[in-house]
């Protein structure tokens, strides 16, 4: 795809650094759309790199852009909302929702994002093996099955990009393969970036980039 499409997400110069921690320097790259894979070991800046793509952390230097447009250096609070309305992203270890159930969570989510897909709830809930949890507060959840309830939400959000950290951690095979399954879907829609962190790629994942850290 070429780099000028409306859809593509770039990251220019981009330099961030912790205190004592220098984490990128002048790091760029272009993702067209569809699956794009953030790949490197624990501890290498995956995390830090998914959570400025969602906007909750400001690069030292740098522009994020999407449609040609510079997103970390809006003049506008209202404009920077509208942004992180069309960004899907929950930090795996939040405990914020733990009073709800992740059908009451489920909710939440669709009415945050314009194109939440409510008809593909049951194929997620059945095919994550979400069934006999779903109505549980998400604190009674282990750790994997809230997790899956996060990836239901980001399936089904259709936000224009979507992070996930992490994706499979402590999920188990038949999860993953459907959660395989769903990516393939993904890969063939141009409206949509779906975009996750990994140590390794999942096969038969048809990547539309591989960023290595």
């Amino acid at each position: 795809m070429d780099r000028s499409d409306p859809m593509t997400l770039s990251l220019a110069s981009l330099s961030f650094t912790y205190p004592a921690l220098p984490l990128f320097n002048n790091f760029s790259f272009s993702l067209p759309c569809g699956v794009s894979l953030i790949r490197c070991e624990e501890s290498r800046g995956k995390s830090t790199l998914i959570r400025l793509l969602a906007g909750e952390l400001v690069p030292d230097h740098g522009t994020i852009r999407l449609k040609q447009r510079d997103l970390i250096e809006l003049d506008s609070k209202m404009e920077m909302s509208a942004y992180r309305n069309q960004v899907f992203f929950i930090d795996p270890r939040t405990e914020a929702f733990d009073q709800v159930s992740a059908v009451q969570f489920l909710a939440c989510i669709e009415s945050t994002y314009p194109g939440f897909d409510r008809q593909v709830i049951p194929q997620l809930i059945e095919g994550l093996g979400l069934a006999t949890h779903q109505d549980k507060p998400l604190y009674m959840l282990s750790a994997g099955s809230k997790r899956k309830v996060w990836i239901a939400a980001a399936l089904a959000s259709h936000a224009k990009i979507t992070l996930v950290d992490d994706l499979t951690a402590a999920l188990d095979r038949g999860s993953i393969e459907f959660i395989v399954d769903q990516l393939i879907q993904i890969s063939n829609q141009c409206d949509r970036h779906f975009i996750f962190s990994h140590y390794g790629t999942l096969d038969r994942v048809p990547y539309a980039a591989i960023v290595d850290i």
